[in-house]
């Protein structure tokens, strides 16, 4: 009896297919849900919550991946170009949600008379 996970590649096409057929009303959450629906390992627990397999294609991620998410390596993803590229193009498919998100919450603090600060 096999793994009941799809092999990498075939992960990454169900993703490519995800991305590219996304609502747009979906599109700011489509990274968040990628990141949720990825399955759990025992190498998950510790680290602060961070997951150890690819967020793409599940495939299971060094600790130093895991942990030297930095600079121009998408956090939540292995080093496979195709898994970076798919991560990157649905992050970019997020940023007009979080400049409205930002617009709307300058615009509720610029129209307050009085601006506390805790």
């Amino acid at each position: 009896m096999g793994s009941p996970l799809p092999t990498p590649d075939e992960r990454r096409e169900q993703v490519r297919a995800l991305v590219r057929t996304c609502p747009k009303r979906e599109a700011g959450l489509l990274r968040l849900r990628l990141y949720r629906e990825t399955p759990v390992s025992p190498e998950d627990a510790g680290y602060g919550g961070l997951k150890a397999r690819c967020a793409v294609c599940w495939t299971m991620r060094s600790r130093r991946e895991q942990l030297n998410e930095l600079q121009d390596r998408p956090v939540a993803t292995c080093r496979h170009p195709a898994c970076e590229r798919l991560w990157k193009t649905a992050k970019k498919r997020e940023q007009p949600f979080h400049e409205r998100a930002k617009a709307a919450l300058l615009a509720t603090f610029a129209t307050s008379r009085e601006v506390r600060h805790a």
